[in-house]
């Protein structure tokens, strides 16, 4: 199958680019296209985030978004999904997928009666379940993709402004040569009505590099980590932050080499360390990346076993030899509640946990540079150890500080996609981590009156390094062969 449909895929004709294109498009149906966002979402983040939260503005611009054209509804029933077309145009897109599977299957894109074709037969959308966890609905955009020799596609939600009664799997579609269908997996939750229209975004599709290996270490192993962390949070840094913003994560991922949209504001959603020598650059084989941990509860190394091909739509063990895609999986460290009544948000920690944590976190800086430099950097200390900030009254987010420290080649970033709960976003943010080594995770609390509640070792972030130049790659338009 995978033979078949790469010699369709050689013939496609490629009409158009749009920006940095790193993978090519064949839209089968017109159900779906790719747009592209803007860091304020059309003006619609807080004056202060817009002047102040390049981290954040990097998120909401990040990749391109799959978004619907037509409204799609989905119902629940007996422990199943249904999807459909909604309104006046049922019959008609019903009409356009019949027809679009078999131009599919007689240009060579899907192979007669292969795992693909089956599932695609049966209709737009279907049903199916991992172990005995809940029913998840896997939905074709109607676009097929492939991306560029050596990268990968990294399909997750929309994130940041999203449809929050659905939670979007994450996947990764490999280099194999050949168009693979575009699928959105998606979970409802549980308080969703039993019919529930889809508009607009409702997922996130980009380019990654699977060249990525990370490695853990103390920070009395990378103590420009720690001082980096120090010479950013000096006493100028809080005098200043007092009265306005300090714009200086601005100035610094300014000064580096890709730093995009720096005019944009300060890092609010990412202020953490600076500066320091970074490893890598130039170096054969793939980017390595440093765990820095400076606490307990140090995050999690992962990798990308199972990847999405033209075999089927079920992820199959990815065989790459040496190429691997590693991520970093950030927990919660203390248990807390958080209540917000729409001015004020309070957040309540288990005050012996965070003291605790904040005594770890003071002797792991204590015996990589001493007492006076303790003694010295008070500041700086403190506002890693008390491990939450608020944001200003009236708004709903606040932000945890991982005992962590993330580093990355020169010319990479890290992308912090928050892991959502009851409750609560986390949101996506983008890093400059080669200059600026700290990776929070931004909370928006969805829920009011009544508290969110999130135990420790809870799921906060997962932390990808990208290659900077990929943070806004475009695509290429393909036809059917006989377009």
């Amino acid at each position: 199958m995978a033979a078949a449909a790469a010699a369709a895929a050689a013939a496609a004709v490629v009409v158009a680019a749009a920006g940095d294109a790193r993978f090519e498009v064949l839209d089968a149906l017109g159900l779906c296209r790719l747009t592209r966002r803007t860091g304020d979402l059309d003006g619609a983040v807080p004056l202060r985030v817009a002047k102040a939260c390049v981290p954040l503005l990097e998120g909401n611009a990040f990749g391109l978004q799959i978004t619907l054209a037509r409204p799609i509804e989905v119902r629940r029933r007996l422990g199943s999904l249904r999807a459909e077309p909604a309104g006046e145009h049922r019959e008609a897109l019903a009409r356009a997928h019949r027809a679009a599977l078999t131009r599919l299957v007689s240009q060579g894109f899907l192979a007669p009666e292969g795992a693909w074709h089956r599932a695609l037969r049966g209709g737009l959308a279907w049903t199916c379940r991992k172990g005995l966890g809940p029913p998840r609905l896997r939905l074709w955009t109607g676009l097929l993709v492939r991306p560029d020799p050596g990268l990968w596609l990294r399909v997750a939600g929309a994130a940041n402004r999203r449809n929050a009664l659905i939670e979007v799997s994450e996947a990764y579609l490999a280099d194999d040569g050949a168009f693979v269908p575009l699928v959105v997996e998606l979970r409802v939750r549980d308080e969703a009505p039993q019919r529930l229209q889809l508009e607009g975004e409702i997922g996130c599709i980009a380019p990654v590099l699977p060249d990525v290996q990370i490695e853990a270490c103390s920070l009395a192993d990378a103590p420009e980590v720690g001082r980096a962390h120090a010479e950013f949070y000096d006493a100028k840094y809080f005098a200043v932050k007092k009265g306005q913003v300090t714009r200086k994560y601005r100035r610094l991922v300014g000064g580096t080499a890709g730093g995009r949209n720096a005019s944009a504001g300060e890092g609010s959603a990412g202020e953490g360390s600076a500066g320091g020598e970074s490893t890598g650059e130039g170096s054969a084989g793939p980017a390595r990346v440093r765990l820095v941990v400076a606490g307990p509860a140090a995050p999690e190394i992962t990798e990308v076993t199972e990847v999405t091909t033209a075999a089927g739509p079920d992820p199959v063990p990815w065989r790459g030899g040496a190429r691997r895609l590693a991520s970093i999986v950030v927990r919660n460290a203390v248990p807390f509640r958080a209540t917000f009544d729409g001015h004020t948000l309070a957040v309540a920690p288990e005050a012996p946990r965070l003291a605790d944590g904040a005594a770890a976190v003071e002797r792991a800086f204590a015996q990589a540079f001493g007492d006076d430099f303790i003694a010295a950097n008070r500041g700086a200390l403190w506002y890693l150890t008390k491990y939450f900030t608020p944001h200003p009254p009236g708004e709903p987010h606040f932000f945890v500080k991982p005992w962590a420290f993330t580093r990355t080649p020169p010319g990479w970033s890290s992308l912090l996609d928050g892991v959502n709960g009851d409750g609560y976003d986390v949101m996506r943010g983008v890093v400059a981590t080669d200059a600026f080594f700290a990776t929070p995770a931004v909370f928006h609390v969805r829920r009011l009156g009544a508290p969110i509640e999130v135990p420790e070792g809870a799921p906060l972030l997962r932390i990808v390094p990208i290659p900077r130049d990929l943070l806004r790659a475009g695509f290429r338009e393909a036809r059917f062969l006989d377009a």
